[in-house]
């Protein structure tokens, strides 16, 4: 892994940078009001349903700006990043760390796929796996451990379409936009992972930006959703009643 880069300040950095904070800003004052009413949880299972709808804009618009945010951020690293839409080597790495937001707006998506009972049960699997890897670990990290060890079994993602790609690119979590690599694709692989013919490297956003976006997923602790990717989808199967509301003349 390439170490953390310090980005120049470029005009268009600095305005990427304003937006995010803007967008953030905003939402969280959105949902601060909604908690002060309900007088607890901003997001929980009663009221989710009339929230979907400002919960699917803001992580629209969500990844929309860390798109931008990329745009000024990825021209400051020295080489060619070899990644693209048809790779998928990284994507058998057990994804961590989701926001709420993300996990709701991406079952939303994924609710509509005539697959969505193959790949909860695709999900489950991979739930399973990686927590035997975690059990079973004797090192004093368990979890750094199992991510490894789940990594070195090329266990693909249930979203890895069999021709290439992502079969649900455009609604992937921050998670996987932010993994990128400076070599080709041969050496993001097990065996190179934690070699220097590995150069893969992680786009981190700024702490105050980060710290937004942990005060904003503070306020869906009412739906005590996990962060992992997989186990978070499958507790969104179990709010799918929450999505039975009426279609939208967009949606129909």
């Amino acid at each position: 892994m390439e170490p953390i880069l310090s980005y120049f300040p470029t005009k268009g950095f600095k305005k990427a940078e304003l937006r995010f904070r803007h967008l953030l800003t905003q939402e969280k004052k959105r949902l601060e009001t909604i908690a002060d009413k309900r007088n607890g949880s901003a997001i929980d299972r009663e009221n989710l349903t009339a929230e979907l709808p400002q919960i699917l804009s803001f992580s629209h618009a969500y990844h929309e700006t860390f798109m931008e945010y990329l745009k000024h951020v990825l021209p400051q690293h020295e080489g060619k990043i070899y990644c693209n839409a048809e790779c998928k080597n990284c994507c058998h790495h057990y994804p961590m760390t989701l926001a709420p937001f993300e996990l709701i707006s991406f079952y939303d998506h994924l609710r509509r796929s005539p697959a969505l009972l193959e790949t909860v049960e695709e999900c489950l699997f991979r739930v399973r796996r990686y927590h035997h890897l975690l059990n079973e670990s004797k090192e004093d990290d368990a979890e750094e451990d199992a991510l490894h060890r789940y990594f070195a079994q090329g266990l693909a993602c249930p979203f890895a379409a069999s021709g290439g790609g992502c079969s649900f690119y455009e609604a992937r979590p921050v998670s996987c936009r932010m993994y990128f690599s400076l070599t080709p694709p041969e050496y993001c692989v097990p065996e190179y992972l934690q070699t220097e013919k590995n150069k893969s490297f992680i786009v981190y956003l700024p702490d105050d930006i980060e710290e937004l976006i942990e005060e904003i997923s503070a306020y869906y602790s009412g739906l005590e959703l996990p962060e992992s990717f997989y186990e978070g989808l499958l507790a969104m199967n179990a709010l799918e009643p929450c999505y039975s509301r009426p279609e939208t003349e967009n949606e129909k």
